[in-house]
């Protein structure tokens, strides 16, 4: 039967993976007349689509079916799970040459429609899952793969550097990488190039030094949401508490009379990286350190322990 259900967190496999498809089924000589795509539709409209005849010419077609409400947790009304039932025999139905794809983030198969297309023998179902933030070795693996396969060369060090400044996203990923393969001319991309045009990581520390000295400029909030599309919270919440610690020993040392010199040796930095970061820091009060210390803690507790989502904890604490 070919329908299909394509689903997960994952947006730039997934996507791959619809683009495979594309590619198989759709004649792009006939263009619209073998492909039809519907984006955030009712159930009138899929079943429009399914039950449609074909203007394919007696050739393959495809209907893609993008963020179907039903297939997440949309409710159900009585007369939606009539036309649900309807759209069950459509799509029971189908021609062997019209092939229904859906496309969606999420799949609620607690629901009676989405546990019965997904069930055996309905649809072909592939979940498109974000890998953990800690593979980060797999990731680079990944990223190395389908940058060969997009034309871009990237050495296996160079994709680890990306995700260990980018996280395990692998849209953001992917852009990157082609943004590297246009600046080096299709050579190969190497380590010093991210070092030199990839600067992630550089704006997760401005964000934490805005939200220590409470300057937040008006793009604060934009960056925050960019860093949170490539980096897991989990992370950021540790980095921050590094960044925050840091900090807080170079200013409570400095209260005891401690000398640079020697914070440089205890902290294994360079004197003159312990200068500039006691100069940045000098008018936060240490009444606020202390504060942003606990609340870190807080909403790094929260986060773990499902109180609040991750990352609505994480923009909490930056909102504080």
């Amino acid at each position: 039967m070919p329908v299909y259900i394509y689903y997960g967190d994952e947006d730039y496999l997934r996507e791959q993976a619809v683009l495979t498809l594309r590619n198989q089924v759709v004649n792009p000589a006939l263009g619209a007349l073998s492909h039809k795509t519907l984006k955030t539709p009712n159930i009138s409209e899929v079943m429009e689509a399914v039950d449609s005849v074909s203007l394919a010419l007696g050739g393959d077609s495809l209907v893609e079916i993008i963020d179907f409400a039903y297939l997440g947790d949309k409710a159900v009304d009585d007369a939606a799970e009539k036309q649900l039932e309807q759209l069950k025999t459509s799509l029971t139905s189908v021609t062997p040459t019209k092939h229904v794809l859906f496309v969606s983030r999420k799949v609620d198969r607690k629901r009676r429609f989405p546990k019965w297309i997904t069930g055996k023998g309905v649809a072909t179902v592939q979940e498109f899952k974000q890998l953990p933030f800690w593979k980060t070795d797999e990731v680079s693996r990944l990223v190395v793969q389908q940058a060969q396969q997009e034309g871009v060369k990237i050495a296996p060090d160079a994709a680890a550097l990306l995700v260990d400044g980018m996280g395990v996203a692998m849209q953001p990923l992917m852009n990157e990488v082609r943004k590297l393969g246009v600046y080096t001319g299709g050579q190969p991309v190497t380590a010093a190039h991210v070092k030199m045009i990839s600067n992630y990581q550089d704006n997760v520390f401005e964000l934490l030094a805005d939200w220590v000295t409470q300057k937040r400029p008006p793009s604060f909030f934009e960056t925050l949401d960019d860093i949170l599309m490539r980096q897991n919270p989990v992370q950021l919440f540790a980095l921050t508490q590094t960044f925050l610690n840091n900090i807080f020993k170079l200013r409570y040392w400095q209260q005891l009379g401690v000398n640079q010199a020697e914070m440089a040796s205890r902290t294994k930095k360079n004197p003159y990286k312990v200068k500039l970061d006691l100069e940045a820091y000098q008018r936060v009060p240490m009444d606020r350190l202390t504060q942003l210390k606990e609340k870190v803690l807080e909403f790094e507790w929260k986060a773990k322990t499902g109180q609040l989502e991750s990352r609505t904890a994480f923009e909490t604490l930056m909102a504080s």
